[in-house]
């Protein structure tokens, strides 16, 4: 129980924080969208588009742009169709509209926009709202994050699933990380910048403690990534694994290509998440060929039943809480993922992959 289930949440200084935070995004939005007003525009599938966005950082909503820019650059091909309008796909959530279209190039005042957003509540976000006076369209990936999206707007809705390609790489060596290469490895990969609470971090270390307390014949690294406001996660984080030996967390930053070859290093995949617009990473390792174990409930149930490899976990929607205040809106509610199932499961694919393991041994060592 967190202290936030015991009292009102105007009590706690980050309640405060976090809506000073909002009302600062939305003024800036709103001076934006004045600026912004959309043309009467209409979409011509004849038109390449263009894109903006922010394709530099390392995060999983910039590794998803890049796959959608990649997706456009196959359509086109060495010879792109002749522009014959103006149409932007705007690869940013609308919070980083004010920074992003700051100074937007000259064509964009002409454009027709289509805004690619996801979302992981089934509310509409209040502080996007002005946003939809700069779009024509807006884009996402699941159709979880579209009805979370039409009840704020009439706007056109497409869902568009990312263009997942994972590349043919190596995986890094396990030694990188003090993992030896006979040991069963989880991974877990999780942005616990903005949220940690809905990524559940404390979950996936009490489900792989269930699973295997300390046996040394298996290891869990946990890819996780803080700000200085979510320093308390790593904090209880820490003191949750306390003891455990066979989990590490990870704190480096990958590019693309390191994030994809240490993906390719794990037996099992973990992410017993509250809510996922998406779940890139998910979607990643199943196609990989990854055994993922994921909460059953959210975007990433749009894929999951495709792949034999994909198992999800029961769970129970509660209401919303969390440390961050990141959400707001009536009666929120995300899903609490069985622990003890998920060890369960755990234990079960480890014992396949012991199996698997002893029969590859057996071909090995077999002289015919």
């Amino acid at each position: 129980m967190i202290a936030s289930d015991l009292f009102p949440p105007w009590l706690f200084p980050q309640w405060h924080k976090q809506n000073r935070r909002r009302r600062r995004r939305l003024r800036r939005g709103v001076e934006l969208a004045s600026v912004l007003t959309k043309p009467a525009a209409k979409f011509d599938p004849n038109s390449p588009l263009r894109f903006v966005g922010d394709l530099q950082s390392t995060n999983g909503l910039s590794r998803a742009f890049r796959y959608e820019m990649d997706r456009w650059a196959a359509i086109y091909g060495a010879n792109p169709p002749q522009r014959t309008a103006e149409q932007a796909l705007i690869l940013a959530q609308p919070w980083d509209y004010p920074r992003l279209l700051a100074e937007p190039p000259e064509w964009f005042q002409r454009a027709y926009r289509i805004g690619l957003w996801v979302w992981e509540l089934e509310q509409f976000p209040s502080d996007w709202r002005f946003a939809l006076d700069i779009v024509h369209e807006i884009w996402t990936p699941s159709e979880f994050s579209a009805n979370a999206l039409r009840s704020g707007t009439d706007l056109p809705i497409k869902v568009v699933p990312h263009a997942v390609v994972v590349p043919k790489d190596t995986p890094l060596p396990r030694s990188r990380f003090g993992v030896r290469d006979e040991q069963f490895l989880g991974l877990a990969i999780m942005d616990l910048a903005a949220c940690p609470d809905r990524k559940n971090p404390l979950g996936h270390v009490r489900a792989w403690v269930q699973a295997f307390a300390d046996d040394p014949d298996v290891h869990l690294l946990m890819k996780v990534r803080f700000k200085k406001a979510t320093q308390f996660a790593l904090t209880a984080l820490k003191r949750e694994i306390a003891g455990a030996k066979n989990i590490t967390l990870v704190q480096e930053n990958f590019d693309d290509q390191e994030i994809s070859r240490f993906q390719r290093m794990a037996d099992v995949y973990l992410s017993l998440h509250r809510a996922e617009g998406y779940g890139l990473n998910i979607h990643e390792m199943l196609e990989i060929g990854v055994p993922t174990i994921a909460t059953g409930w959210s975007g990433n149930m749009e894929y999951m039943g495709r792949y034999a490899h994909a198992f999800p976990i029961p769970y129970q929607l509660t209401p919303y809480k969390d440390r961050t205040f990141a959400y707001e809106g009536e009666n929120l509610c995300w899903a609490e993922p069985d622990i003890k199932a998920a060890a369960a499961v755990l234990r079960k694919i480890r014992a396949d992959w012991q199996v698997e393991q002893r029969t590859s041994e057996r071909r090995v060592g077999d002289p015919s």
